[in-house]
């Protein structure tokens, strides 16, 4: 569809807020915004148009998950049944990519930051409509699989030199967490993303335990790579999240994911550096029983937070619309323009670099038709639904009858 004409009751464009007015889109991109109906207006209603969402964080592999993986007890033990289930699953990988990307897009997400292991094609995500970013994960600690890595990531590298500058997605590095990459793998990574221009992400700070390791080499992450046989001595200890944080800083955008248990010290460094972005995902962190996460703190100190679904094998859905129903309700005070900010615009500019795009990638937002409509108050309210999405200006999701039932 070239030129597309819509009247709505509210339109948000990510920094301001338009009320009863019609969006005119042509060539992929909302090329203007005028006040009330324009003749020839296709009528969607008192809803509100939105950014498209992004999820800066998840691991679609996991998205033919039922349900999520028990989070009662050690984080290790997770670990574990997540490996376990990658063993006796091996060929899922392209369905549950698939599926998830599906899933995600009908829930207003146009955007996505994904973590890809093993046993995946481009075709798998050219062919679900994925349009983001593939971060490669990069994990060993043996000197046979950090040999093994190191051409995976020149792999990656080739693969992002020649993505067209247009394509719906493009490449990045992942060196999964500190317990899981060797120094040298960590470094070689970071090396490589830094002079290819490649955006990073790691998990950081994730759990007590992980702290634990890196300062003394001891406790359930020594016991989890002793038993997979892959402990190795002197690799661990006199560490903290800070050394990760002062390795990746010099690449060209870094997500920190998760950062549950970075300090004060390394939220302020984090804060000063203008391309890296805290990757916050609620509804896991509230499922593994984690402290106050400190994404509040990072906003505080003109930091970038960003918003993540991880997976389901943590959470019940991949849903980014729902994480920020989850923060609308257990942060009142928070306005939800605010949070409408975390969950479009700083996703894409923590994935893809840019801090505006008029390209047409939006969401359609049914309201509580019961109350007063207030986009600061009501946009995530528990009755609000996602009911459309649209991807360089085309539906790519649309609920039956939501163009007929009120054009006229």
């Amino acid at each position: 569809m070239n030129s597309q004409v819509y009247h709505v009751g509210w339109y948000l464009d990510g920094e301001s807020t338009h009320r009863n007015v019609t969006v005119h889109i042509a060539a992929g991109h909302v090329r203007e915004v005028t006040s009330g109906r324009a003749p020839g207006a296709i009528e969607l209603g008192n809803v509100a148009l939105i950014p498209g969402l992004v999820n800066a964080h998840t691991h679609l592999e996991f998205s033919l998950f039922a349900n999520p993986i028990p989070t009662a007890g050690r984080f290790t033990d997770w670990i574990r049944s997540v490996v376990k289930y990658r063993r006796e699953h091996p060929d899922n990988p392209p369905a549950a990519i698939r599926s998830g990307v599906t899933e995600s897009i009908r829930a207003g997400t146009t955007l996505i930051g994904e973590i890809a292991t093993t046993g995946w094609s481009e075709s798998d995500y050219s062919s679900s409509g994925f349009h983001g970013r593939i971060f490669q994960e990069v994990l060993g600690l043996g000197d046979e699989r950090v040999a093994t890595q190191f051409a995976v990531t020149e792999s990656i590298t080739a693969k992002h030199c020649a993505t067209p500058a247009n394509a719906p997605f493009d490449f990045g590095l992942s060196p999964h967490a500190p317990y899981s990459v060797h120094p040298d793998l960590f470094r070689n990574t970071v090396r490589m993303a830094t002079d290819h221009k490649l955006p990073v992400a790691m998990h950081l700070a994730e759990t007590a335990p992980e702290l634990e390791l890196l300062a003394n080499g001891t406790g359930d992450f020594r016991d989890l790579l002793t038993d997979f046989g892959i402990w190795r001595d002197g690799v661990f200890g006199g560490q903290r999240p800070l050394d990760y944080l002062q390795g990746l800083a010099g690449c060209a955008r870094v997500l920190v994911i998760h950062g549950n248990y970075l300090d004060d010290e390394e939220l302020q460094f984090l804060a000063s550096q203008p391309k890296m972005t805290l990757v916050y995902c609620p509804r896991t962190h509230a499922a593994f029983g984690h402290p106050t996460h400190p994404w509040r703190r990072v906003l505080e100190l003109g930091g970038r937070v960003a918003i993540g679904t991880d997976s389901r094998a943590s959470n019940p859905d991949l849903s980014l619309f729902a994480e920020l129903q989850f923060l609308a309700a257990r942060h009142p005070e928070i306005s939800h323009l605010e949070l409408l900010h975390l969950g479009t615009t700083a996703g894409r500019q923590a994935l893809l670099g840019e801090q505006s795009s008029t390209r047409a990638d939006l969401c359609l937002v049914e309201w509580d038709g019961r109350q007063e409509h207030d986009p600061a108050k009501n946009l995530f309210s528990p009755q609000s639904r996602v009911i459309g999405t649209m991807i360089e200006g085309n539906w790519v999701h649309l609920q039956d009858n939501v163009l007929s039932e009120h054009d006229s």
